[in-house]
């Protein structure tokens, strides 16, 4: 759901797999109402938010609590190379759709589990955000002014699960030629905490709790300040450009236009550039070519590709699913089941795909 599992799936599927996005209408993602649920529609298919991380996926509705769509998904799972989650523990042993269960469906399975903070220890089974992942790694430690409170990536980025959607799809790609190699499965412990403090592995061993905000210890000097237009910019001196920094620097650009400030500091010797906010971004990025975001048939803007190939280039070939878009195509060309067998399953509540509310 959301960003973790959903990004690294995405990002399986932009490499070629056949992602198959599971949900019920009782367990959506939760990005599908991040929009609101606008009543008299299907706001459920509606959310940008969705649109953006689940673009090159199909749609499998199944009610994993069911006993008729747990039995149907390990039919599926016989037939896969890999079972990608980010549920919080317990919840698969609950499912009875255990490693241990999986397993038995699949020698060769490959379970990736996007955990929080992984599959033991005292913390296991604690539920996580990642607000509280900035917490529990360290990073909100060292992140914020220098004379400030520690500052979260919160809602609006949540930084660890960003990071290990890019980490979580190399490990899955390298687990599935492993298994290509010794035919046994495995389970993949991918857990956020331990990656994000991973990333500040320096801070951390040197045992530095010193918020430095925008100041640079490596460095002469370096801030952002405000220029008469609005606009910020942030400004790096060294030892021997230390001088040329104007004094009191804050006045000095109160009173001149951004260009005005970096064409002068520029003069100087000193490197200075506009703080890009997200007007500027969204500007800058759906005007020039770019790989980050891409257009999906329709004209809608997604989120494109951290990295890219020179040639077989990666692209968007089909855009987020409706919940269950693909049930009933998935379940005829993986499982050769007819329509009366699908129909059947839609009756018994199986693969029911409208949401509770």
């Amino acid at each position: 759901m959301i960003t973790a599992g959903a990004s690294a799936s995405a990002l399986l599927a932009d490499l070629g797999a056949d992602v198959m996005k599971v949900e019920a209408g009782s367990a959506i993602d939760l990005f599908r109402a991040w929009d609101g649920r606008a009543p008299d529609t299907d706001w459920w298919n509606k959310s940008r938010f969705f649109r953006f991380t689940n673009r090159n996926k199909r749609g499998l509705g199944i009610d994993l609590k069911s006993p008729d769509g747990r039995a149907l998904f390990l039919r599926l799972v016989a037939k896969a190379d890999v079972v990608l989650e980010n549920f919080r523990r317990g919840v698969l042993e609950r499912l009875n759709l255990s490693f241990a269960d999986l397993l038995a469906a699949n020698p060769r399975i490959i379970l990736a589990s996007i955990t929080s903070q992984g599959e033991t220890g005292p913390d296991r089974a604690a539920p996580s955000y990642g607000s509280t992942l900035d917490a529990t790694s360290g990073l909100a430690s060292i992140s914020g002014a220098a004379d400030g409170m520690p500052a979260i990536s919160g809602i609006a980025l949540n930084y660890p699960d960003q990071i290990v959607s890019i980490f979580a799809t190399g490990i899955v790609v390298a687990a599935v030629l492993e298994t290509r190699r010794t035919g046994q499965g495995v389970q993949l412990d991918i857990p956020q905490r331990e990656l994000a403090s991973f990333l500040i592995g320096e801070r951390i061993l040197a045992g530095d709790e010193i918020r430095l905000g925008n100041g640079d210890d490596t460095g002469a000097m370096q801030d952002c300040v405000c220029c008469a237009d609005g606009i910020w910019i942030t400004l790096r001196a060294d030892a021997s450009t230390e001088e040329q920094v104007p004094e009191p620097l804050e006045a000095w650009a109160a009173v001149r236009t951004s260009p005005e400030a970096i064409a002068k500091l520029a003069q100087r010797g000193i490197r200075a550039t506009p703080v890009a906010d997200g007007n500027v971004m969204h500007d800058t990025v759906t005007g020039a070519p770019c790989t980050a975001y891409a257009r999906i048939a329709g004209g809608d803007w997604v989120k494109g590709f951290p990295f890219q190939f020179r040639t077989n280039a990666l692209s968007v070939v089909r855009p987020a699913p409706a919940l269950g878009e693909h049930t009933a195509e998935i379940l005829r060309e993986i499982l050769g089941l007819s329509d009366n067998e699908i129909a059947a399953l839609e009756k018994s509540g199986a693969t029911a795909v409208f949401p509770d509310a």
